[in-house]
């Protein structure tokens, strides 16, 4: 049986909305970026790691890390481009089975996360894969109650059903099913026809940096060297 190429890529524009130059913007000594793809290539679990970039500014930023770089039109990189467009463009023009995102925007992603996820995903069982999070508390959608009785007594919160929340921090997809699904439905990666998997990630790799905050988190998660944390407890 052929072995399957599988690839990692991690899109990266210049242009942002909410933070500027968010993708240039350094979280301790390093680029979001650059964060994720070291580890990505420090992890050997995948037979290429790209940059995904409109910009050849990137170009370097990911030879630095061991990586390489792939430039995509500069149409897919504007603020009415879809992630659905800019990985069919990256599948029809890099040889690959399957594909493997790792965004940027989730520095804190380790070797392990993507240890345990590429397991998940051995052997075919799934065709889509994306990571979430497990929020153990009192959810609400659109007003209405997810996991608790507004006409019973607060449980204690241990014993409530999580909700899963999409972290967005890696997703996988077969790539075959992929472009199928582009041109069935014209959007594929939530997974269309296909086999769809759910994949838990905990701790700090959960970290979605969007704003301003969440880069403030970032620093202070560096800073304190999250690995190395030790609790202190009040003496009296």
């Amino acid at each position: 049986m052929k072995k399957r190429r599988i690839v990692a890529m991690t899109p990266c524009r210049l242009g942002s909305q909410r933070i500027p130059k968010k993708n240039l913007r350094l979280v301790g000594q390093k680029t979001l970026s650059q964060w994720v793809l070291s580890t990505c290539v420090k992890s050997g679990l995948f037979d290429d790691v790209y940059l995904n970039s409109e910009s050849t500014i990137f170009d370097k930023m990911a030879s630095d890390c061991g990586a390489k770089f792939y430039q995509r039109p500069e149409h897919l990189s504007t603020n009415s481009a879809t992630n659905d467009d800019f990985a069919l463009d990256f599948m029809n023009n890099i040889d690959c089975d399957l594909l493997v995102q790792v965004n940027a925007t989730s520095p804190f992603t380790t070797i392990e996360d993507l240890s345990g996820f590429m397991k998940m995903l051995d052997g075919g069982a799934f065709e889509t894969l994306h990571t979430v999070k497990d929020a153990q508390i009192e959810a609400l959608f659109e007003g209405r109650p997810l996991n608790f009785d507004p006409l019973k007594q607060m449980p204690p919160s241990q014993s409530l059903t999580p909700v899963k929340v999409f972290t967005s921090s890696i997703m996988a997809w077969d790539v075959k099913r992929f472009q199928a699904n582009m041109a069935k439905y014209g959007c594929a990666v939530y997974g269309g026809d296909g086999k769809i998997g759910y994949y838990t990630l905990k701790g700090f790799s959960t970290l979605d940096i969007d704003n301003e905050f969440d880069f403030q988190m970032a620093e202070l998660v560096v800073g304190t060297g999250a690995g190395k944390y030790e609790p202190k407890y009040y003496q009296g």
